[in-house]
């Protein structure tokens, strides 16, 4: 029995952090993988992007409730639900791409203030991703279209606009120097950081010895320690976040609601066998911040305390 705060799935070939169950559709073996983690964004990882992975993937999580400075006595909590698919479209020497499907279901609880919401989310992405491989250089990039609305859109698709679409973007250039450094350097675009936008990418790939592997970049950050009994542990730092355009329970009015967050975490995981491993992850989120609008029509931007998973 797992009992914590927080249990959730990926199924993410940029090896989020999630509980996640594996489909490889070659060997037609189902692999089940458990982590303890956080919902919504885990940091990315772009000294180590693997592609061409098949997986199938579900999970839940829970961050724990928080007050929000409002001053009505206000509280949050998040819950998650997540369905992931991945499957290789090639897989060559030196050029790898594959498809997926990823579904987040997220609800924000707010208790003592009344979003014009529900506060029940989804978010559903077709991400494309591959890379280029030539002697010591490789270029990987990532496309996702995405639609991120609240539950009743839904259930009534006409609602659908442009203002419920997304489109995330990856490009990262990295160059071994020798077997031990990497440099890297790109772009992305997407929420983390609550509007949309488009930031820089930069940092150095670092294997001092080979059961240490350091990520030194900006905007993600982690270190992994391995252990020679199969056991892993993962420091990181990473921002998070999303917008959802959502609707009211009458369906007219729609505004969007905004939510992000700095995640630092630590992460213990054990490889029982090359193909099932299960992992613990402790975390916080702070700086966190909500733009939502109310009931009655005011917009409100509270912040919320930090809170553990």
């Amino acid at each position: 029995m797992v009992n914590a705060d927080l249990l959730s799935c990926s199924l993410s070939s940029r090896q989020r952090s999630y509980c996640y169950l594996r489909f490889n559709l070659y060997s037609m073996a189902l692999f089940l993988c458990l982590l303890i983690c956080h919902p919504l964004f885990a940091a990315s990882q772009y000294c180590d992007n693997s592609v061409g992975q098949n997986h199938i993937g579900v999970g839940h999580g829970r961050l724990e409730k928080a007050p929000l400075d409002t001053g009505t006595g206000a509280v949050v909590a998040i819950t998650t639900n997540e369905v992931n698919f991945s499957w290789p479209v090639s897989s060559e020497v030196d050029h790898s791409l594959a498809l997926g499907f990823d579904m987040l279901y997220t609800i924000i609880d707010f208790e003592l203030i009344t979003p014009m919401t529900n506060g029940h989310l989804h978010t559903w992405s077709l991400p494309v991703t591959g890379s280029y491989k030539k002697n010591t250089a490789e270029i990987f990039y990532n496309v996702t279209p995405v639609v991120s609305v609240s539950s009743n859109a839904l259930k009534n698709p006409q609602l659908i606009e442009n203002k419920s679409l997304q489109l995330n973007t990856q490009l990262i250039y990295k160059k071994d120097l020798n077997p031990e450094y990497a440099w890297i350097i790109g772009f992305m675009s997407d929420h983390r950081f609550g509007d949309y936008r488009l930031y820089p990418i930069a940092g150095v790939c670092w294997q001092p010895e080979k059961d240490w592997a350091l990520q030194l970049s900006l905007p993600d950050f982690s270190i992994r320690k391995t252990f020679s009994n199969g056991i892993n542990l993962t420091f990181y730092a990473a921002p998070q976040g999303n917008q959802w355009h959502v609707f009211s329970k009458d369906r007219q009015r729609d505004s969007d609601l905004r939510y992000n967050a700095i995640v630092t975490g630590i992460t213990a995981q054990w490889s029982i066998t090359p193909t099932v491993s299960l992992s613990l992850d402790f975390e916080k989120q702070s700086r966190r911040e909500f733009s939502i609008v109310l009931d009655d029509n005011n917009l409100i931007e509270p912040e919320a305390a930090s809170s553990m998973g």
